[in-house]
């Protein structure tokens, strides 16, 4: 894998130089060790891949599993009469949060990207059954909102990334180490505006074969004074803030390739 980890380094140029500039800047390593840890990212990416698809082919009792505040989830998925959102990000291998949990009482409505491949969505949606996990495209925003608005109406999860902008969607400028990138607001919008609890995810890769699970509650400061708006904002700045806290932990698991700060 290393052969091709270089040739990848090489010839998909942006990326390389988006990750080097992670570590240089953000982490504030020297040339050296921000060349290095750049490596060591996309090995580790490569790593996750393989290891997406050896839980894809029914080997998760090959891997170790922990899972820390696990009774935030227990306690939502007990609850019957709410739902909630849980929120990833592009750290350590979120996809695989589906096959860490055993939801007995709720759905996993997992929003995904439209463009894969039909096939691998279908081989994959027929996997996570099993798991209680149920896989939405995004095709279009009007869709999508219906989708939610009805699985959280139904008191399932519903889980979606909160580090992803898209064209023509609003967002929020926050500081985020040590520098402005823009967040979605609409995971928080939703979530305000539902009144529905937040989780954060982050699943990462904590030795050979090992994995770990974070499980987050997060929760904005209760003002009845403040608006709607105050609201979302405080919402997105606490998940922010927590995802900083996993990123310094795991800075080689930050797997998000493009031009993220401004």
């Amino acid at each position: 894998m290393s052969c091709t980890i270089f040739f990848y380094l090489i010839i998909n140029y942006k990326a390389t130089r988006n990750i080097y500039s992670y570590f240089r800047s953000r982490h504030g390593y020297n040339i050296f060790k921000s060349a290095i840890n750049t490596y060591r990212n996309h090995y580790l990416f490569g790593k996750t891949l393989i290891d997406k698809f050896a839980f894809f082919a029914g080997k998760r009792d090959k891997y170790s599993v922990e899972i820390i505040n696990n009774e935030y989830f227990t306690e939502i998925d007990s609850d019957v009469t709410r739902g909630a959102l849980l929120l990833q990000s592009h750290v350590g291998s979120s996809e695989l949060a589906g096959y860490f949990f055993s939801q007995n009482s709720k759905v996993i409505n997992a929003i995904i990207f439209g463009g894969e491949s039909p096939v691998f969505q279908d081989y994959r949606s027929k996997l996570l059954t099993g798991h209680n996990v149920k896989l939405i495209p995004v095709t279009d925003g009007l869709s999508v909102i219906f989708e939610i608005n009805n699985a959280l109406g139904n008191n399932d999860f519903v889980s979606m990334t909160a580090d992803r902008i898209y064209e023509g969607s609003k967002n929020i400028e926050l500081n985020f180490l040590g520098a402005k990138a823009e967040f979605p607001l609409s995971p928080f919008q939703i979530a305000v505006k539902l009144h529905v609890p937040v989780l954060a995810l982050f699943v990462m890769q904590n030795g050979y074969k090992k994995y770990c699970c974070h499980v987050y509650k997060i929760e904005a400061p209760e003002n009845e004074t403040v608006d709607t708006k105050a609201q979302v904002e405080l919402l997105a700045k606490k998940y922010v803030s927590t995802l900083e806290q996993i990123v310094k932990k795991y800075p080689l698991q930050w797997y998000n390739f493009h031009k993220f700060w401004l």
